[in-house]
């Protein structure tokens, strides 16, 4: 095959090594930019708290095929997201770095 390259195990080895520790170094970089945010924003941090446990709820209540439940909670997380959108906007913070915060709170 044209373009592919054979590594022995030990070079393989070294290159996941390597990733790994990279991808460790960047996650500690990013927790801590992530606190030093939130330090500084605490109103947003506890809005993308409350999105989180609606989305949550929102999530429960399709599956408990409970429709109402789901669309006051639908109605609900859009008023909380405009209302995190204007605060955005008011301290003048891009929304895609927020949403990466957001995104990593969850996934820890």
């Amino acid at each position: 095959m044209k373009g592919v390259i054979a590594l022995s195990n030990p070079a393989l080895n070294n290159l996941l090594r390597e990733y790994e520790q990279k991808k460790y170094r960047a996650e500690l970089a990013f927790e801590k930019e992530k606190q030093e945010f939130y330090s500084t924003h605490p109103e947003l941090e506890a809005l993308n708290v409350k999105l989180g446990k609606i989305a949550l709820d929102i999530s429960k209540a399709i599956l408990q095929q409970n429709n109402n439940l789901a669309d006051k909670l639908k109605t609900e997380y859009q008023i909380l997201e405009k209302e995190k959108q204007e605060m955005l906007d008011s301290l003048n913070i891009p929304i895609r770095r927020s949403k990466t915060y957001i995104r990593m709170s969850y996934m820890q």
